[in-house]
């Protein structure tokens, strides 16, 4: 008497349907991370909206005048001290997608907190061109954005800014000048895409930075 065989898959079959998956993650994944990236650029333009209401709660009571650090990139520890009356937390001062910048000084860890380094440049500066940190990062731009900034744009004259002054001024911004291919594409932008916090409070993100006018 011959007996029933049970039913099951055959190799091939196997094959095919590990190869249709295989055709399903290749297309899904790439729009996961895009979704992700999607959610983290959100966040960081909440993060600058918050530095923003801070500020100008600050100012509210100092005459108008805004927040001011030495210079427009880390450290922010003067800033940071300024803000931390009017913020609910210091993670507003990280983007989430800085771990891909795979620059340690941009991250949220203790260390950085204690230090004053953030993720954003803030754009209110008291100091000079002699006095900008020096380039000490293993790619030489820490500090370099800085001098940039002073010499081409602003000179000798610092930028010290209040709460008169036109509101399409940047107050703060994305970091995003430096050597790491990851980091010039943040939130899934082309080159030095970035998230910008304007004067009046308001935030943008442009796709390519370098679209952007700087003021």
């Amino acid at each position: 008497m011959r007996t029933k065989r049970s039913a099951g898959f055959t190799l091939i079959e196997l094959l095919v349907v590990i190869a249709i998956i295989a055709i399903l993650a290749a297309i899904l994944f790439p729009v996961f991370a895009r979704a992700r990236e999607s959610a983290r650029k959100t966040t960081c333009l909440s993060n600058l909206r918050q530095i923003g209401v801070s500020s100008l709660m600050y100012a509210g009571d100092y005459d108008g005048c805004l927040p001011v650090d030495d210079h427009i990139c880390n450290s922010h520890l003067r800033l940071v001290r300024q803000l931390d009356p009017y913020m609910k937390s210091m993670g507003i001062l990280y983007c989430p997608s800085a771990p891909r910048t795979q620059i340690g000084y941009l991250q949220d860890t203790p260390a950085n907190r204690a230090a004053g380094n953030i993720t954003y440049y803030y754009w209110s500066f008291d100091g000079l061109p002699s006095t900008a940190p020096a380039s000490t990062d293993a790619n030489g731009w820490l500090g370099w954005i800085d001098r940039f900034f002073y010499f081409k744009k602003y000179g000798d004259t610092p930028r010290v800014m209040t709460d008169a002054w036109d509101s399409d001024y940047f107050l703060a911004s994305d970091w995003n000048c430096n050597l790491s291919s990851e980091s010039q594409k943040l939130h899934g932008g082309l080159y030095a895409s970035s998230n910008i916090l304007y004067l009046d409070g308001h935030v943008k993100y442009w796709p390519r930075q370098l679209n952007v006018i700087f003021k």
